[in-house]
């Protein structure tokens, strides 16, 4: 792979020097490559999980042209132009490296606060573009009763006999059906925004002063609800915990973190741009998207680490069981 990437790098700058596995996320292949006009961060696309990365690749260029790249990382053409490079080896893109902006390991009433202000600021400065210039390329992406739907089909097949062994989470998950319908009615009473998708902790760069810089991984944005962005960065910045911590007794919600988020995605949002509706769904957000990730992390153990990458012998599972424990102490309005 090492290889395959620095041959894609040389198509993005010349003079490709170093290349090493970079980031931590489940879906793509990621690699930070020093090239002769600096470091470019370079990504193959997971084209399974990622349909139409064409697709994808048009909405990031609408909404960084949109915004003027506040906010996002600079994307890099190829030397043909192309931002988006497909060859027998997969879809490939390339960034420039934000300049000594990296995520934080661990969130602090300051981290929470900041991440809070740019998702704001990006919710702001995305008002006013039109849901209809982006393709949804992920149709039903955000929907905890398909991603039920989804856990109960792979518990009644178990393919790998694994249901068994986690009774205990398939009841909890099963307990908890009613944030679905929640999700429902909150996503039929908001407006259509622009939305990153995928507003985690890990995705919050930060420069060395602690300022919050950049979103990145932007893959998934496309018209959908705020409220989903917000829950997704309460899920995993309003505890100390990691997402796949093995013990379950470590993870809970902190209200420190858990509020600083609230003040300073309201402050980057600023007064009179959300909606009565939004403003409601941000109460019950954190709850609702975190039930919808242990649910697919649940769901990816039972039928047998098939969509997640790990690292680790029951990876999914310790996801699961956190979310869960997580989930037990969420606000629920």
């Amino acid at each position: 792979m090492i290889a395959e990437t620095r041959r894609v790098a040389a198509a993005f700058a010349p003079d490709v020097g170093a290349v090493e596995r970079f980031g931590g996320g489940h879906i793509n292949d990621t690699f930070l490559v020093d090239t002769a006009a600096g470091q470019l961060v370079v990504q193959r696309l997971n084209t399974a999980v990622f349909r139409d990365p064409e697709a994808v690749t048009a909405n990031i260029a609408v909404v960084h042209r949109h915004l003027g790249g506040a906010g996002l990382p600079e994307p890099v053409p190829a030397a043909d132009g192309r931002w988006l490079l497909q060859d027998g080896s997969g879809a490939w893109r390339a960034w420039r490296r934000v300049p000594g902006a990296a995520p934080v390991p661990v969130s602090t009433p300051a981290v929470a606060r900041e991440a809070g202000r740019l998702l704001g600021r990006f919710h702001q400065g995305a008002a006013g573009l039109d849901p209809a210039a982006l393709v949804e390329t992920l149709p039903g992406f955000h929907d905890p009763a398909r991603r039920l739907a989804a856990l109960r089909a792979v518990v009644a097949a178990d393919p790998c006999r694994r249901a068994e062994g986690v009774a205990a989470e398939i009841t909890a998950a099963e307990a908890s059906e009613p944030l679905a319908a929640r999700a429902a009615d909150l996503a039929a009473r908001v407006p259509r925004r622009i939305c990153h998708y995928d507003a985690k902790l890990d995705n919050v760069l930060f420069s060395p002063d602690g300022e919050a810089v950049c979103l990145v991984d932007l893959d998934t944005v496309m018209p959908g609800a705020w409220f989903w962005d917000v829950g997704d960065l309460l899920r995993s910045a309003a505890t100390t915990a990691a997402e796949d911590e093995p013990d379950p007794s470590r993870v809970a919600v902190d209200p420190a973190l858990y509020q600083a988020i609230l003040d300073g995605y309201a402050h980057g949002l600023g007064p009179d741009v959300a909606t009565p509706a939004e403003i409601e769904a941000i109460g019950s957000a954190g709850a609702i998207v975190t039930y919808e990730q242990a649910v697919r992390f649940l769901t990816d153990w039972i039928a047998g680490d098939v969509y997640y990458r790990t690292t680790r012998p029951a990876q999914n599972l310790d996801r699961a069981r956190a979310q869960l424990r997580l989930l037990a102490s969420m606000p629920r309005p």
